[in-house]
């Protein structure tokens, strides 16, 4: 599904700040997959999210993706096969158009079209039936402006925006990290059904370390741009979170955020 290989990566070249954050960074995702990612910042987990939607570039090394070599396909192509659900649940909708015209620009994604001729009103029936599955109410809000929403109910908007295509990827970064806890754990429960019922092979980052525990099939840990762990099966489930925290300090990551 996804083969990441020799992966280097430079910021700030030939400045003061030059930093070096990949070294020979490899990874493979299989088909249905879903992988949680953990690690404190700056470990190179949203950066290595950033690298498969095409927003940085590798100095060196190969990604594939669907047997296609991912470094050259235009990044609006990449995200006809790839969604990506950001932290920020402003990002991943327009705050000034209705639930509808959102919807609407979900499901034609990757087409030219002017917003008139996108709002698909055909397909109404449709949006309710899909929006009614989150439990949210947003069934009955199709003409309210996404800005007027709350923060749960924008990014639970958001999330079935991702998938209205039916990518063959999911990506999560820190999807649940501006929420409150209750939203918070709304919307990972929303993610864990709809992930499940596409079989979707999903890449998750997140901070929160009990939804690492509970959610997805492999876990990795990044530590300084490098996988220090690599954990999954009933290596897994067997994990709890006192096994994380050490890993944690062992890698001297003393002021980590733990949650």
């Amino acid at each position: 599904m996804l083969s990441i290989q020799g992966i280097n990566k430079k910021f700030n070249l030939k400045t003061e700040s030059e930093t070096t954050l990949y070294q020979n960074l490899s990874l493979d995702v299989k088909e249905g997959e879903f992988v949680t990612i953990i690690g404190s910042n700056g470990s190179g987990k949203s950066t290595l999210l950033n690298l498969i939607c095409g927003q940085v570039a590798p100095d060196k090394g190969s990604i594939e993706f669907l047997g296609r070599d991912l470094l050259k396909v235009k990044n609006y192509k990449r995200f006809e096969k790839i969604s990506r659900v950001y932290q920020d649940p402003v990002a991943g909708t327009s705050p000034s158009l209705t639930v509808l015209e959102n919807l609407s620009l979900a499901l034609d994604k990757g087409k030219l079209f002017n917003l008139n001729k996108a709002v698909r009103s055909d397909m109404k029936s449709y949006f309710v039936e899909q929006l009614r599955s989150l439990d949210l109410g947003l069934e009955e809000k199709l003409d309210v402006r996404v800005g007027q929403l709350s923060g749960g109910q924008r990014q639970a908007l958001s999330l079935l925006m991702s998938l209205m295509n039916e990518p063959e990827m999911l990506l999560l970064d820190e999807h649940t990290a501006a929420l409150d806890p209750k939203s918070s754990e709304t919307i990972m429960e929303l993610t864990q059904e709809m992930v499940s019922k596409r079989s979707m092979t999903t890449i998750m980052v997140t901070h929160n370390l009990q939804h690492a525990l509970d959610y997805g099939s492999r876990l990795l840990m990044f530590h300084q741009g490098r996988i220090i762990a690599d954990i999954s099966g009933d290596e897994k489930k067997s994990l709890v979170r006192e096994d994380l925290i050490k890993l944690f300090l062992e890698n001297d990551e003393l002021f980590v955020e733990v949650v």
